[in-house]
């Protein structure tokens, strides 16, 4: 392995770790990583990123589906919506200046980060969601997994749980499933813009993608073990804390561009 790509291999593994003891999704960890230790555009780290994402949530979607905690009628009425938006608004993406795109991701940090110290509990709805309201969950996540470069678990999972579509239990796995659609939609469609040479498909960046990946399953059987040991007000600080400092990052990154 080239010593260039150990770095993207060790930010696959930190992904890996700190999504799954957090509950944070990798994309927003990956797109201020990418462009920090790679010389990769925002968009392309957007692309990258959302393939990522693809590959690691078919793994997890496989080891539910598994258990039986998938429930792909519910992902099915979700993805339609959540994947016709993730293309379009990763189309839309390539056609606006980086600025703008940094710009998305550090909003959408911030408003995490507020969220972390917000919100107590998710509670779930008393009637389920119909079809409509199911494609527009899906919508408002894809539009924004397109535009931001993430595979959209942090909307969708507690949208799914707001609306009644899941329970508790449910919720991650199928989130997953949704994820491999809206994370695939807007690869795709940035894996078109542009010209196709190993490791370039476009704006995607194979090698670093499936490096990140293999880091992010690896490192994910470790978070796991050490989930169960945290508490929750320790998370919650420990978890706003890390989507604080990126936010400082990215605005740091806004400031110079």
């Amino acid at each position: 392995m080239e010593l260039s790509l150990l770095p993207i291999l060790t930010a696959g593994l930190m992904v890996g770790l700190i999504s799954t003891v957090f509950g944070i999704g990798g994309g927003i960890l990956m797109v201020p990583l990418l462009t920090a230790i790679t010389p990769l555009s925002q968009i392309e780290a957007m692309a990258t990123s959302l393939t990522t994402v693809a590959i690691v949530t078919s793994w997890n979607t496989w080891r539910y589906h598994r258990q039986g905690l998938v429930l792909w009628k519910v992902a099915g009425l979700v993805v339609l919506g959540s994947a016709i938006c993730s293309a379009i608004a990763a189309y839309v993406a390539t056609f606006l200046p980086e600025k703008l795109l940094v710009g998305f991701m550090l909003t959408f940090l911030l408003f995490l980060a507020w969220k972390t110290f917000g919100v107590k509990e998710i509670k779930a709805g008393e009637k389920p969601a119909g079809p409509v309201a199911a494609f527009g969950i899906g919508a408002l996540c894809g539009t924004i997994a397109g535009l931001v470069g993430i595979g959209g678990g942090s909307i969708t999972t507690p949208l799914l749980i707001v609306a009644g579509l899941v329970k508790n239990r449910t919720a991650a796995p199928t989130s997953n499933a949704i994820m491999i659609c809206t994370a695939g939609a807007g690869a795709l469609t940035y894996a078109f813009r542009g010209p196709f040479s190993w490791p370039h498909l476009g704006l995607v960046q194979l090698h670093y993608a499936l490096l990140m990946a293999a880091g992010a399953i690896t490192s994910s059987f470790i978070g796991i073990k050490i989930n169960s040991r945290i508490r929750l007000s320790h998370r919650r600080t420990i978890l706003a804390g890390i989507l604080l400092l990126i936010s400082l990052r990215l605005a740091f990154q806004l400031l110079n561009s």
